[in-house]
């Protein structure tokens, strides 16, 4: 039998147990196709019981010696509901008993996604009457997926009113109806009266429309009010740096985040991606800013993000930062990848970069991080500093290949 997708994608790594359960439930789904009408059960013999389907009675031995075979539930059903969900129920009932962990949470998922398709109020009711903790935020997150694509609008009417609803589950829910009507997501994300999950719900709207239509997401997260309005920026910009870093720090800079702390994160985050792809226009844009908090986080993470890219330049920028503490600790986090990128060459350069560390805690933060990684060569360099021994001299530039007449 040929998995569905919403399976396929979750087989690899899964037990067997766990494709046996799915795949009796497949069987069992197929048995009656949805577009015929389900047959009354044959009348039953006078005398004669009807079976029971539970947890344990689902499989039958087979007379035939062929192996066992899915027994027949009964044909109890919701009303209107085109899918038998007692044996969805006994099949995650199974799941749960046998399985653990990211397994158990594989099996049931596409189980609880065909529970939802047919009685929508028995698999949310036996979602919220799980134990709390990780599992159950899991299954909800697995709930709310499949019940945003199946009918977005009923779930967005369910959340609020059950136990589930926290700054987890409402992430999970507007950002995915976010992907199909963003707008809608943002009309019920305002209507969430506790203002912890109102901002997360607002954050992923951000993140998900800032894929798709950058420009709007932008534009509707810089309207927001506080305190949803940063969280939400930061997603945004976030979101658009991905695909278009130039675009969205040219709109960061509209909104004047230097003198803005609380966009300090968006800006880092624009400069994180922009510097994979041109750190010479990241270096252009941070001349550009105001001096402020958040010129001082993109200044930090650039150099980061540029050290095993352009190691001396990365030094400058971190030896230009203004607060004392971010200076010393970025000073040597950019040492410490560079000299974990290309040791030799660090070994090579910092000797002739001391002059531009003058300051004592600046070499002491460089010395810090070699005491870890290489105590021989940091007594090598302070001996240097003292003037016991002669740097390196330093390395010779590549030659230019000679042009052709």
């Amino acid at each position: 039998m040929k998995l569905p997708h919403v399976i396929r994608r979750r087989v690899a790594g899964i037990p067997l147990s766990a494709l046996l359960a799915v795949a009796a439930v497949l069987f069992a789904l197929n048995r009656v196709p949805p577009s015929q009408p389900r047959r009354s059960p044959e009348p039953l013999a006078r005398g004669t019981t009807a079976p029971t389907a539970t947890g344990t009675d689902l499989m039958a031995p087979d007379p035939t010696g062929s192996g066992p075979q899915l027994r027949t539930p009964p044909t109890e059903t919701i009303p209107g509901s085109p899918r038998p969900s007692p044996v969805l129920r006994s099949l995650i009932n199974e799941a749960m008993g046998a399985l653990t962990g990211d397994d158990r949470l594989a099996a049931i998922a596409p189980l609880l996604a065909e529970w939802l398709s047919a009685s929508p109020a028995d698999a949310s009711a036996w979602t919220q009457a799980l134990p709390a903790g990780d599992f159950r935020s899991d299954a909800t997150s697995e709930l709310l997926l499949a019940w945003t694509r199946l009918n977005p609008d009923e779930a967005a009417a369910w959340l609020p009113t059950s136990s589930l609803l926290n700054p987890e589950s409402a992430s999970v829910f507007a950002g995915a109806w976010a992907t199909s009507n963003p707008a809608k997501a943002a009309s019920w994300a305002a209507s969430l009266p506790n203002p912890t999950d109102r901002t997360a719900a607002r954050a992923a709207i951000a993140t998900t429309w800032a894929t798709s239509d950058p420009t709007s997401a932008a534009t509707w997260a810089a309207a927001l009010p506080s305190p949803d309005r940063a969280p939400a920026i930061t997603s945004a910009a976030d979101s658009w740096a991905r695909s278009n870093p130039a675009a969205a720090a040219t709109w960061l800079s509209s909104l004047s985040p230097a003198n803005d702390p609380s966009l300090v994160a968006a800006a880092g985050s624009v400069v994180h991606h922009w510097t994979e792809s041109n750190p010479g226009a990241v270096s252009r844009w941070l001349n550009n800013l105001s001096d402020g908090p958040a010129k001082e986080s993109a200044i930090a993470l650039f150099s980061l993000a540029a050290a095993p890219l352009a190691p001396t330049d990365a030094l400058l920028w971190a030896t230009s930062l203004s607060d004392p503490s971010l200076r010393n600790s970025t000073v040597a986090d950019v040492c410490e990848r560079w000299y974990d990128a290309a040791p030799d060459e660090f070994k090579a350069q910092i000797p002739n970069q001391l002059d531009q560390l003058e300051e004592t805690p600046l070499r002491h933060a460089i010395y810090q991080m070699l005491y870890e990684k290489d105590p021989e060569f940091r007594d090598t360099l302070l001996r240097i500093a003292d003037g016991e021994l002669p740097p390196p001299d330093p390395p010779n530039p590549p030659q230019e290949p000679p042009q052709e007449p």
